[in-house]
């Protein structure tokens, strides 16, 4: 039993270090951890991004996402309109400034990652992300 309860601890404390240590480096941009990782969602996703989109990758009530995407907006990273086919929703972009975002923060991921492989090999981290989406599907 206490293994059981130290895996859920350890697995909470990795992403409350991981956050903290990102959103101290994005501490300049006036940015958080979770609004970054939306603003790449948004640019990597081939296909059209509404609300509801990241309301369901991220498992985020619509309110918590409205916000975030306005701040984003008010910022100058994300710009909101409406659908073409349903102007009940609404559609998300990236900007120019957004990219450059992107750009200017890669090094935060890369030392996320460059940690990691110090104590863990490629497999290891391929077989850790395996499990963990998969104890992650439980869960939505």
């Amino acid at each position: 039993m206490y293994q059981e309860y130290q895996a859920l601890v350890v697995l909470d404390l990795l992403t409350t270090q991981m956050n903290k240590y990102a959103n101290k480096k994005l501490k300049p941009y006036g940015l958080k951890f979770n609004e970054l990782n939306i603003i790449r969602f948004v640019a990597q996703t081939n296909e059209s991004v509404y609300q509801k989109t990241i309301c369901q990758n991220f498992q985020l009530p619509h309110s918590t996402v409205v916000g975030i995407v306005f701040r984003l907006e008010d910022k100058g990273w994300l710009l909101m309109g409406n659908s073409h086919f349903d102007k009940r929703h609404t559609r998300i972009v990236i900007t120019d400034k957004g990219k450059n975002l992107i750009q200017e923060t890669e090094d935060i991921y890369q030392d996320i990652m460059n940690k990691m492989k110090m104590i863990l090999s490629e497999e290891e981290i391929e077989s850790c992300i395996h499990s963990i989406d998969k104890i992650k599907e439980l869960f939505k």
